[in-house]
């Protein structure tokens, strides 16, 4: 069995790939669904549209299930914290997802125009506001959140929201928002044969655009405002009141410049930087080309935060000594060795999964096929 230590970093990892798969398999979803009242105007426009992604969302969301799972599982602590300090914020976005799919199923049972487009308004709305939620979620998993524990490790934590708004959160958020809808566009570009493409294709560019400038002036806010946390004593150990935490302002700390603006950090961030630019130069006829550039930048933009913010999870601002870490905040040795053989088991047959349905639904979709009495 390999050591607590090798484990953790490789549960750290999974929750990385997890949390990626999530975002490019659903995030398309995401923003294919946040652009149906603006690209498309009329009912077989928006039918269209909702048929790329009909076929295959029940298969993308299994990547929610996993990271969501992951997290409970595997860092049990953050989960708690997570969503008892953003309770208010998860149940937002529990409610948008739990929406999506009726919208999809109950949009087309009558002919009624009002009925549909209250349904596709719907949609839209309630993929916008998670694609913006999870984005504010990592901005404030960066800076910290309140929490503490007290002495028999119970957690002393209120829920908040209006405290989760700050310039570098919204950006962050901003970033999440316009780098899905720009997702969202490309696949649009890979799965229909209509003028919606050509659309999308300018959507795409400029939501690229959008996000990376955001990307860079999150960078430059987070840099200038903001204080970052450093560990100045931290035995390997499962107990999070053993360690010494520092907090600094991060152009003022060498190690928070290390960490953020160099090294692993600032390979990904060129990846997202390379990745905006692909998406944003790719031609009309190049839809792949685009979809692997907002690809490559969701990649980018997820790892950097993992790697700016290691071997930090979930920081306290409140006792910032009790904030958890890769080492402190983690399940048991023998929980994390049995999970990750569950992963290696079930998790090609997800993928195998995932690879059949895209397969099967690979056609490219025209107007003409909404005759098919199968179509939403």
């Amino acid at each position: 069995m390999p050591s607590l230590e090798v484990l953790q970093i490789i549960w750290w990892c999974l929750l990385g790939v997890l949390l990626t798969g999530f975002a490019l398999m659903d995030g398309f979803d995401l923003g294919v669904a946040s652009l149906l009242t603006s690209l498309a105007k009329t009912d077989e426009e928006r039918r269209l549209m909702i048929n790329t992604i009909a076929p295959v969302w029940e298969s993308n969301q299994v990547w929610l299930i996993l990271g969501a799972g992951a997290i409970f599982a595997a860092w049990p602590i953050v989960y708690a914290v997570a969503f008892s300090t953003m309770y208010l914020a998860m149940f937002l976005v529990l409610a948008c997802l739990i929406i999506r799919p009726v919208g999809l199923k109950f949009r087309s049972k009558m002919p009624s125009q009002k009925w549909r487009n209250r349904w596709d308004w719907a949609l839209c709305i309630s993929s916008i506001i998670p694609s913006l939620v999870f984005g504010i979620a990592v901005g404030n998993a960066i800076l910290g959140l309140p929490f503490s524990f007290d002495e028999n490790m119970a957690l002393q934590s209120k829920s908040v929201f209006w405290e989760l708004f700050n310039p570098f959160t919204i950006l962050a958020g901003f970033v999440s928002l316009a780098m899905l809808i720009a997702h969202g566009a490309a696949y649009l570009r890979l799965k229909i044969d209509h003028q919606i493409a050509e659309k999308a294709h300018g959507v795409q560019k400029f939501a690229s655009f959008l996000a990376l400038v955001c990307f860079i002036a999150a960078g430059v806010i987070l840099n200038k405002a903001f204080l970052g946390f450093t560990l100045e004593s931290a035995p390997l150990s499962q107990n999070i009141f053993t360690k010494v935490v520092g907090m600094q302002f991060i152009e003022e700390s060498h190690e928070l410049g290390q960490r953020f603006f160099t090294s692993s950090a600032m390979i990904t961030s060129l990846v997202a930087f390379f990745g905006f630019l692909i998406s944003m130069v790719s031609g009309k006829r190049k839809a792949i080309v685009g979809f692997l550039g907002t690809s490559f930048s969701i990649i980018g933009v997820i790892s950097t935060a993992g790697f700016a913010t290691f071997p930090f999870i979930l920081p306290s601002t409140v006792v910032p000594n009790q904030s958890l870490t890769v080492w402190d905040a983690s399940s048991s040795r023998l929980t994390l060795f049995i999970m990750l053989i569950a992963v290696l088991i079930f998790l090609p047959i997800v993928l195998t999964y995932v690879a059949w349905t895209y397969k099967v639904f690979s056609k490219k979709l025209i107007l003409k096929d909404l005759a098919d009495p199968q179509m939403y």
